[in-house]
């Protein structure tokens, strides 16, 4: 049996403000469309923290002391590959860069709301209710 899997390694930040709300962004994209939190890939020259920090202020202009909460894994029985997610939450007291994708909502909208992909899954995580998320297909 193979050990060497090809993973994709990205990450998602729930950033909550001081009255409490979260960015969402509404995602426009073929993948994951809809409501979703900022987030990225890790580029091949830094690590998840770094990534982490840099595609938040390159998609929001915030800048953050991201805080760890959990993982996400996509195993993909199919194409042998995995999707590894690092999920952080962040607080602020600034607003995001003026971007009609970003907006804040009330933490209980995000669970009445059908999120983009499997977010609305991973809200557990986020809320540290659990800290790992795992599905295969």
């Amino acid at each position: 049996m193979a050990r060497l899997l090809s993973i994709e390694l990205t990450m998602m930040v729930m950033i909550e403000n001081e009255e409490g709300k979260i960015l969402v962004q509404d995602r426009q994209k073929t993948d994951w469309p809809g409501w979703t939190f900022p987030g990225g890939h890790v580029e091949e020259n830094e690590g998840g923290l770094q990534a982490t920090i840099r595609e938040i202020q390159e998609e929001t202009g915030l800048t953050v002391t991201p805080c760890l909460k959990g993982i996400a894994e996509w195993n993909h029985l199919s194409t042998k590959t995995r999707e590894l997610a690092l999920l952080y939450t962040a607080q602020t007291t600034k607003e995001p860069h003026k971007d009609a994708s970003l907006f804040w909502v009330a933490k209980s909208e995000l669970q009445s709301q059908t999120l983009a992909g499997t977010l609305n899954e991973l809200l557990p995580v986020f809320f540290c209710e659990i800290q790992h998320y795992y599905k295969e297909d």
